[in-house]
């Protein structure tokens, strides 16, 4: 490490070129496609919040726990030994233990029909799905170069937008085929329309762990031969560049928390404040993603990649810092319009910037020196999980639940959880701006 209080270059050597574009874009295939199943297992709760709620006689804020800190707080504890695993053992096994644990665990919370059961499920949903990050950016940080980084991140975390839209279908076709007084099931009795609807969604990722073993393990770019850093590396790595570091993980988290507070409770917004059901809540949500998330995403990629070539060495951190601006006055319209369709294409330049995670993952790895980046991604997880993840639900709950004491007021509540969190995040973006500037 160097001692003149310069930035240690991240640049390390660069990755193996007989990893042909072929192969590596292939990874990245496989990889979108556990990020859609990923994120089915996680959208499709937002799209059944009120029919969930009447079953087991729970409030918002007990479902926000299921949502929020049920899911987040295991999700990041499990983040750090998994990524102490991704460091040191095949990542491609790993992730095929993480799928086959959140798949099982998927079926649980179908099956659930007490609130410790829907709990409990989410539960190992998160531990499941906390190997899919670490292993994924690990990878392709070892098959990409930095300066080709952003888009194959930002392609891979388009998964996002494909699994919410998946969600989105699924629920809607329960809500509108299975009957509100359920179905009988041989061997599993009676369940309700959602509980149709959540194990429809775990039967996928058992038929996908298979083609894990289809990825080639690729040789890690550190110096194989060399010690495995611990964890005073990594603490050293964090303290030698500590505004970027903590301006970047705390504005990126607030980003996270503002996203998970809007986008959670979406769905729910449009059935109580504009009677919509959960068909036309799921068809509208469904084409928002199409439209805006799919297009916005793979956009974002390509130009922060195209501004970090042009050497803008900052870009990540600007580009962060002026869309959260764009998200807050795009959701303040939208929650302040009487007409839903006009709310709806007010949330669309929202939505079209919301799915940040792979700009964030690239930023991270472009700053960080090689042998620390799968401890250092560890921690911005559990950052970005904790506050996103695990307080961005919470946050509307506390507002309709105990504030408001008004489940009809959940405009209201959403809209200024987003506000604050996006004024937040844009100041600690530019706070770590010049740091990430002065990266060699």
């Amino acid at each position: 490490m160097q001692q003149d209080g310069k930035a240690r270059s991240a640049k390390g050597t660069e990755p193996d070129s007989a990893v042909s574009a072929l192969s590596a874009w292939s990874t990245v295939f496989i990889f979108f496609l556990l990020y859609s199943l990923a994120y089915v297992d996680r959208q499709i709760l937002n799209f059944l919040v009120d029919p969930i709620s009447r079953t087991l006689g729970i409030s918002d804020f007990q479902f926000s726990l299921v949502q929020g800190v049920g899911f987040a707080l295991l999700f990041t504890l499990a983040g750090i030994p998994i990524g102490w695993l991704v460091d040191h053992k095949p990542r491609r096994l790993i992730m095929g233990a993480g799928l086959t644990i959140w798949s099982i665990a998927a079926g649980i919370c179908g099956l659930a029909s007490q609130y410790w059961q829907l709990l409990l499920g989410r539960i190992g949903l998160s531990v499941g799905e906390a190997t899919l990050a670490p292993a994924s950016f690990s990878i392709l940080s070892d098959i990409f170069p930095p300066r080709k980084l952003t888009l194959p991140m930002t392609v891979m975390t388009l998964g996002a937008n494909a699994g919410s839209i998946l969600a989105a279908a699924v629920a809607g076709w329960a809500m509108a085929v299975v009957p509100a007084a359920g179905v009988e099931v041989p061997l599993l009795g009676r369940l309700h329309n959602w509980q149709v609807a959540m194990l429809v969604i775990a039967v996928p990722g058992l038929l996908m762990v298979p083609t894990l073993f289809a990825i080639k393990e690729p040789v890690r770019q550190r110096a194989v031969a060399a010690a495995r850093p611990g964890s005073s590396a990594m603490l050293a790595a964090l303290g030698h560049n500590r505004r970027f570091y903590g301006g970047y993980f705390t504005g990126l988290g607030f980003y996270s928390m503002g996203n998970y507070a809007a986008l959670s409770w979406l769905p729910t917004f449009f059935i109580r404040q504009h009677g919509w059901e959960v068909k036309e809540v799921a068809l509208a949500i469904g084409s928002l993603h199409i439209v805006a998330g799919l297009t916005g995403t793979v956009v974002m990629g390509y130009l922060v990649d195209r501004w970090y070539a042009a050497g803008r060495k900052d870009a990540h951190c600007l580009f962060l810092g002026i869309t959260s601006i764009v998200q807050l006055v795009a959701f303040s319209a939208a929650m302040l319009l009487d007409n839903p369709m006009l709310a709806l294409a007010a949330l669309v330049p929202f939505k079209a910037v919301s799915n940040f995670s792979g700009i964030g993952a690239a930023g991270l790895q472009i700053c960080t020196p090689r042998e620390t980046r799968v401890q250092v991604s560890a921690v911005y997880l559990l950052v970005y999980s904790l506050l996103g993840a695990g307080i961005g639900p919470t946050l509307v709950a506390v507002f309709t639940d105990f504030i408001f004491a008004d489940p009809q007021r959940i405009g209201s509540a959403m809209l200024l959880s987003v506000a604050g969190c996006a004024i937040l995040a844009t100041g600690f973006l530019l706070y770590a701006a010049p740091a990430m500037r002065r990266v060699e």
